[in-house]
């Protein structure tokens, strides 16, 4: 049995630093950020290998026993919430709850279901992943292992999100009836998305771990863990025009890894707001030019090997995120092409609040209203995307429907 959170904390979680491990099993490390706020300590349960991010916000009822259960090899990413203030949420293990997702009292994610077939062997899988991703929200619903809930959507309370199946990007799913017409099969290339985020991320509950017997490592402007597959070395950021390496654990935003920031501390202290996350300890090497304004709880992250490359006086809402992936916009699928690991902005970007830039390119002067989602796209410069609108592959997928 695992043990309480409260048995599996080191002294100073909130003050200090630290890595979470459990007190009566192998040295198995789980990291929650410093930057995390955790509300009711005593009722939540961790399991094993279990990361945590920035911002994240983990609210637990000081009346329910086990309030927020975690299981082993399941993240927490960037500002994400998990909020049990009205009754218990219970996270399996390998659940996703990606940068800005909500997962709201009474949810159940990744416990019930059946996982498929490896394609290999033909043998059932023993463990698989579950994910609620981008800016998406689960309340009082059920996810089943081997479900999706995609970027900016919601499933509602009482409903079931079955195996196998993944929501439409943006829908609002409030009744179980809708879940046939708002959902799509989930294919094999999500299963190898989702493995890859399980990997990296019990990667990261380690390599924070680590990083943490110095709790200076794990704040503010500082390095990435390092020491894996995917990012074998540990970098610092760089900031302003002479890429002035910078260490600065008070800083109030989290900058993590081999990521060039354009502006100098003084300038990003002055243009960013709080509990911002520019995290290059997956993909790295990102040149980020100058930031006219980035509004609270803004993510940009990459996944493994890719990269971002966004230009001068950029304009980020609050809760957007710039995510990188690999593209393929010239359509000849060679992934030995450095530009096909780009996601990559123009001059004078603007991305609204609440809205989901990932594995696309934009020209100059481009700007996306709130509570969009652009994805896979190339867009021209000084195109304009209304709020509450869903781009992928360049055409218009739906709207954001809550």
């Amino acid at each position: 049995m695992k043990a309480p959170l409260s048995a599996l904390i080191m002294i100073g979680l909130i003050a200090a630093a630290i890595a979470i491990v459990p007190a009566m099993a192998a040295p198995i490390p789980t990291f929650i950020d410093p930057t995390a706020k955790v509300v009711n300590l005593d009722h939540i349960q961790l399991g094993r290998l279990v990361y945590v991010g920035p911002f994240a916000q983990l609210k637990a009822n000081r009346n329910i026993a086990r309030s927020i259960v975690i299981g082993d090899e399941s993240n927490v990413q960037d500002s994400a919430t998990i909020d049990a203030t009205f009754g218990p949420v219970v996270v399996g293990e390998q659940v996703i709850i990606a940068h800005g997702g909500t997962v709201k009292s009474g949810s159940q994610l990744g416990v019930q279901g059946v996982c498929p077939v490896d394609p290999e062997t033909g043998d059932k899988r023993e463990h698989c992943p579950s994910f609620v991703s981008f800016n998406a929200e689960v309340d009082g619903a059920i996810i089943e292992k081997d479900a999706m809930v995609q970027a900016l959507s919601r499933v509602g309370p009482g409903v079931r999100i079955p195996s196998g199946k993944k929501t439409k990007f943006g829908a609002n799913i409030t009744t179980q009836a809708e879940v046939s017409s708002k959902t799509e099969n989930v294919v094999e290339a999500d299963r190898e998305f989702m493995n890859g985020v399980i990997h990296v991320n019990v990667a990261f509950a380690k390599g924070y771990t680590a990083l943490a017997s110095n709790p200076n490592n794990v704040r503010g402007i500082n390095y990435d863990p390092g020491n894996t597959d995917f990012n074998p070395t540990a970098d610092l950021p760089t900031l302003g025009a002479n890429h002035v390496p910078t260490q600065d654990p008070k800083f109030r935003n989290r900058i993590i890894g081999q990521v060039h920031l354009a502006d100098d501390k003084a300038t990003l202290g002055q243009v960013m707001g709080t509990q911002i996350s520019i995290r290059a300890d997956e993909g790295e090497e990102w040149e980020v030019g100058t930031i006219a304004a980035m509004g609270n709880h803004t993510t940009f992250h990459a996944l493994e090997h890719t990269h971002l490359d966004l230009g001068n006086t950029g304009i980020y809402g609050e809760r957007s995120i710039v995510h990188g992936g690999a593209t393929d916009f010239n359509g000849d699928a060679d992934t030995s092409d450095p530009d096909e690991h780009d996601t990559v902005t123009g001059d004078n970007f603007v991305l609204g609040s609440g809205s989901v830039f990932f594995r696309s390119h934009a020209g100059d002067g481009v700007k996306i209203g709130a509570r969009s989602l652009v994805a896979g796209s190339d867009l021209a410069a000084y195109t304009a995307i209304p709020s509450h609108k869903v781009i992928v592959g360049g055409q218009v997928y739906g709207n954001v429907e809550w």
